[in-house]
Parts: structure tokens; C-alpha cells; sequence
């Protein structure tokens, strides 16, 4: 069964999800796309001379009900989609005839939030030869710069697959980034430990290892699928395509060992700073023990001459019977410790 995109629909123009659209990008074979008016996706899913983006929002039921209902999208492909909603996310890349699904990580838009967070959000692409649609239930942010990149005039793709690819950059470049800002903390910390100043806390460390653990957790699978997909690349992916994809892989491979690279210099760094940490102890204490030694005898002497057994029934008068106990108690104690092998 072939889902070509160059029959209808199979729903009414009125029956679209207009609600679910986030946005809308046509693109003709002459490579001036724009941008879709919402109520003109119906007859433009029908010309067979225009490539479709559709970045529609999962979490709107409409788009629910036209994704079960139309015919663009094979019915196993909306039951994954369904299925990866109710279940936890995992990535992965399925192909069924000329539809491909890909079950992706991206980062989620954190408005008016640190944009060195690493809050991993979930985006299904769905691509066929002549249409690609992105599905999020949160706002992301590689589809949101992308979006932008095509309204401003600084991407010009011809083809669902060349758009496709302009996703996988754009989100690496997210990556990137984010990878960069945590790398120039790394080197921060360093620069602190090498030079003796006062280090920051614990957490940061901890924080920065978490996130490293986390995006190895949810690339690496990625990773794994992009491979598997290369060597069992639809009929219609071309050898620019391929290539293209390949150079996506190599990238995405690239950034993946970024992160296991800076999740060991932050354990080194973790093991660097328990070191200082018990270094500072250790001479804190040896500093307590010399001072304990120091004022040992004068607080032993003072002790015994400081004794008053003129008012102890029984002891008035016995000082070196008193000393004799002591000296035996001492000894004990010692020879307790010395049977433990605790001294």
C-alpha cells in the first residue's frame, strides 16, 4: 500500500483541524516557499506540485481525530503516535512503506528560562515524499527556530526531505549550544580548582553530571536508530539524501561524545574535589590534635591539682591512692584500644 499524497485527502477542507496547526510552510518545486493560510491546507495537501510542513500540536484533539480519520498517514503509524503519548517516550525510527516515523528528542522552549537548560521534550516527525508533519504536545525549540528561519528568508527548502534536514541541523545545533554552555562551566570550575580559589558547591558539579546523563540517555538511542535507517533508506531518499543523512549521523555522533567527554571531566572533577575536601579536613584535624597535644598537660596537671577530697567520704587524705586508679584506668583503656587494634 503507497501513500503518494497525490490523491485527496479523504476529508472535507472544513474538517481540517484548523485549531491543531501551529504553523504551515509550502514549498513548490521552484523553492519559493510561504508560509499556508490555516483555511488553505486542505486544498494544498491536494496539489501534487507542493511539498507540505505541517507542525501541528498533539495535545489539541482535533488533530487527534483527523490523524486517525485521514488518509496520508497509515493507520499503524497512528497507533505508535498513540501509544508513544499514553507510554514513555523512546526513540525510534519505523518505517512503513513511504512513510517513515521518527520518534525524536528536542528541547523544550523554556519562555523567559535559563537557555542553558536541558528540559528534553518529545516530537514525532512523520515524512512521506512530498509531506512532513511534526507533531509536540509543549513548545520545542528546534521547530520554533526553525519556523523562524523560514519566515525571515534564511532557509529556502524544496523538498519534505531537504526540511527534514534542516531539523535534524537546527537541532543539533540546539545541542550544541547547550553543550557549550556547559563545557565553559567545566572550564570555570577548573580554572577555580587549579588555582586555589574558593571552590563553588557541590551541586553544580552534580547538576552538570545529571545533565550530561540525561542527554547521553536519550541521544544515544537516537543515535543507534539513525544508524539502523541508513542502511534501509526508503526508495525515495536520493544519494544527495543519503549523504545529507550521513552527514547528520557524523555530527550527531560528534556531539553525542561531547557528552559522554563532558560527563568524565565532570566525575574527575567531582573525584578532584572530594580530594581537596578531605586534604582540608585531614589538615584541620592534624591541627586539633597538635593543639590537643599542645594543652594536654596542662589541662592534666590542673585536673589533679585541682582535686578537692576533703569532702569525699573515704578520701581524705588518699592523693596517691587516687593516682594509682587513674593510672590503672589509663592503662586499661589503652590496652583495650591496643587488643582492638584501633591504635
Amino acid at each position: 500500500m503507497s501513500y503518494n499524497l497525490q490523491m485527496n485527502v479523504g476529508l472535507p477542507a472544513n474538517s481540517f483541524p484548523v485549531a491543531g496547526v501551529v504553523f504551515a510552510w509550502a514549498m513548490p518545486s521552484s523553492g519559493a516557499g510561504y508560509e499556508l493560510p490555516l483555511f488553505e491546507i486542505a486544498d494544498a495537501l491536494e496539489d501534487p506540485k507542493l511539498s507540505i510542513w505541517l507542525h501541528l500540536n498533539l495535545s489539541n484533539s482535533q488533530v487527534q481525530r483527523w490523524l486517525e480519520k485521514t488518509s496520508l498517514v497509515p493507520e499503524r503509524v497512528v497507533e505508535m503516535i498513540r501509544e508513544g503519548v499514553n507510554l514513555s517516550r523512546l526513540e525510534r525510527i519505523e518505517k512503513l512503506d513511504d512513510c517513515l516515523l521518527m520518534v525524536m528528542n528536542d528541547f523544550q522552549q523554556e519562555f523567559g528560562g535559563d537557555h542553558g537548560d536541558s528540559s528534553l521534550g518529545t516530537l514525532w516527525a512523520i515524512l512521506t515524499p512530498r509531506l512532513m508533519i511534526s507533531l509536540r504536545n509543549n513548545p520545542l525549540r528546534t521547530t520554533d527556530k526553525l519556523r523562524y528561519d523560514l519566515r525571515n528568508g534564511q532557509l529556502n527548502p524544496v523538498s519534505a526531505i531537504e526540511i527534514f534536514h534542516e531539523l535534524l541541523d537546527l537541532r543539533a545545533e540546539q545541542l550544541r549550544t547547550l553543550l557549550v554552555h556547559l563545557s565553559e562551566n567545566m572550564d570555570d570550575l577548573e580554572e577555580n580548582l587549579l588555582k586555589g580559589r574558593e571552590f563553588p558547591e557541590h551541586e553544580n558539579l552534580g547538576r552538570i553530571r545529571i545533565q550530561c546523563s540525561r542527554l547521553r540517555r536519550h541521544f544515544s538511542p537516537e543515535l543507534i536508530a539513525l544508524h539502523r535507517l541508513l542502511k534501509r533508506l526508503p526508495y525515495w531518499f536520493s544519494d544527495e539524501d543519503k549523504n545529507s543523512l550521513n552527514d547528520d549521523l557524523d555530527l550527531l555522533s560528534y556531539l553525542v561524545q561531547e557528552i559522554t567527554s563532558l560527563y568524565d571531566r565532570a566525575k574527575v572533577l567531582q573525584d578532584e574535589q572530594a580530594a581537596h575536601v578531605a586534604e582540608f579536613n585531614a589538615k584541620n584535624l592534624q591541627v586539633l590534635s597538635v593543639m590537643t597535644v599542645i594543652f594536654l598537660p596542662m589541662t592534666l596537671i590542673s585536673g589533679i591539682m585541682g582535686m578537692n577530697m576533703e569532702d569525699l567520704p573515704g578520701l581524705k587524705g588518699s592523693f596517691y591512692e587516687v593516682m594509682v586508679i587513674m593510672a590503672i584506668a589509663g592503662a586499661a583503656v589503652f590496652a583495650t584500644l591496643k587488643l582492638k587494634r584501633i591504635i
